[in-house]
């Protein structure tokens, strides 16, 4: 009887570890898309998010960086299940600054940002 509690538990705990894990990449390109991509630059907010962990990801170089060509960055903190949608929602703004600045930008910005 003990055998089969232990096993139910560590099931439980399993399926939700995959629930919350799909509820993160949903929550992730609800957020993180195209779309918001696009809407931020509609706003004239442009933003590009920059995947975080414990430390927070942006740095004193960045809000230069961000002054400078009149973006915003967004530290996701280390939860992120579907970096893809970030991988889009970056594309967009960095060809944004394509067509403003030209290529210039992409020396000067950190080079670990997704979809650059």
């Amino acid at each position: 009887m003990k055998k089969i509690f232990v096993y139910s538990g560590i099931l439980l705990f399993l399926m939700l570890a995959g629930i919350n894990k799909v509820f993160a990449q949903v929550d992730t390109c609800s957020k993180y898309n195209k779309v918001a991509a696009l809407l931020a630059l509609k706003k004239n907010t442009p933003k590009v998010v920059i995947v975080g962990g414990i430390v927070r990801a942006i740095k004193p170089g960045d809000t230069k960086f961000a002054k400078k060509y009149k973006i915003q960055f967004i530290d996701t903190g280390c939860v992120i299940e579907n970096t893809d949608c970030i991988v889009e929602f970056n594309k967009v703004t960095f060809a944004f600054l394509d067509r403003k600045y030209g290529k210039k930008w992409r020396k000067q910005i950190r080079q670990d940002l997704l979809g650059l």
